[in-house]
């Protein structure tokens, strides 16, 4: 009866010693707070890790799979996530500047209070994506799907909006100075001011 009662515990050692367990890909342990500047992750399945403070600066994330990760308050200035599946990922409050986002895809992430200055968003995918109060300054998004993204007091002064499907999103409060909107599509757009622009509506 006594070996029998022990293998709670021997089952509860087990799961926790696989919960600690953390994947190490090129040196880089990863984790909460992990400290990998200029790494390559290239392509690597990342699917709901945990990098919350992270310090990713400079590194290859182009191809990787990020979707569902929690990536809050961490460093990944300049670092290359083109091709990156980042899908429902919690960006928020991470330093993206002049991070190179292309072909990504955000659908649904959340990017809020985030630091995008000067980004290549060129072909991203950022459908239903939250972009409250981030910055956006200077940032390319030439081509990008935004359909239904919330933009809410985001800065997007001097920002490239070329060809950018805003189809449902929401403007409310956001900085447009200086924009490029060439062919840009509103449709059912909730503007900076509350009014709705229907201007790019099929009819």
């Amino acid at each position: 009866m006594k070996t029998i009662a022990a293998w709670p515990f021997v089952i509860a050692v087990l799961l926790v010693s696989t919960a600690d367990a953390h994947q190490t890909i090129n040196g880089c342990q990863i984790k909460r707070r992990a400290s990998c500047p200029g790494v390559n992750l290239s392509g690597a399945n990342l699917t709901k890790s945990n990098l919350a403070g992270a310090d990713l600066a400079g590194a290859d994330l182009s191809g990787a799979d990020l979707s569902g990760d929690r990536i809050t308050e961490a460093n990944l200035t300049k670092a290359n996530l083109s091709n990156a599946n980042l899908s429902g990922t919690d960006l928020s409050e991470t330093y993206m500047n002049s991070a190179n986002l292309s072909h990504a895809k955000l659908a649904k992430a959340d990017l809020s209070q985030s630091t995008l200055p000067g980004a290549n968003l060129r072909e991203t995918n950022l459908a239903g994506a939250n972009l409250s109060m981030a910055n956006l300054k200077g940032a390319d998004l030439t081509g990008a799907n935004a359909a239904g993204a919330v933009f809410v007091m985001a800065s997007l002064v001097d920002a490239n909006l070329t060809r950018v499907d805003l189809t449902g999103a929401t403007l409310i409060g956001a900085d447009l100075r200086n924009d490029i909107l060439q062919d840009t599509k509103f449709c059912k757009t909730t503007m900076p001011d509350k009014s709705i622009n229907n201007s790019g509506c099929t009819k």
